[in-house]
């Protein structure tokens, strides 16, 4: 069963790919791997206090969950704001993935920038955790 860490782990890896083909010509690329972060990231966060993620495709179930997982923390009042952020970025799903031509620079880097500010947020509120096993080098 995958947990919370292992959700926040990809959520890295995703993020850490998005800006390493954040460049021209490569904005659907790096805008599908930021979804992808994102989506990971608010997995973690509602499986930590919520011990449920969004199940199913519609990006509405995901800030839904969001929101109840937010709901009588010390994040409430960082709901709405979060909320959005995510829905932002979730919206850039279908235009970079299914629209067939390359989102153009200043909507990547609006949407990168959206997801940035999500992930950090996440990383923030949820404890470091332990390496796995794929992330050792001894």
């Amino acid at each position: 069963m995958a947990t919370w860490q292992s959700f926040l782990r990809e959520a890295r890896r995703f993020w850490e790919v998005a800006r390493a083909i954040d460049a021209p010509g490569y904005t659907n690329q790096a805008v599908s791997n930021a979804v992808h972060a994102v989506i990971a990231a608010n997995d973690a966060f509602c499986l930590f206090h919520l011990g449920e993620r969004a199940a199913g495709e519609a990006h509405t179930e995901a800030v839904a969950v969001l929101r109840r997982a937010c709901r009588g923390t010390r994040f409430e009042p960082e709901a709405t704001r979060k909320a959005h952020q995510l829905a932002d970025v979730l919206q850039a799903k279908s235009l970079a993935q299914y629209s067939g031509r390359q989102l153009d620079a200043s909507a990547a880097q609006r949407i990168m920038k959206q997801a940035e500010r999500f992930i950090d947020w996440i990383v923030a509120a949820l404890p470091t955790p332990e390496p796995d096993e794929t992330e050792r080098t001894d």
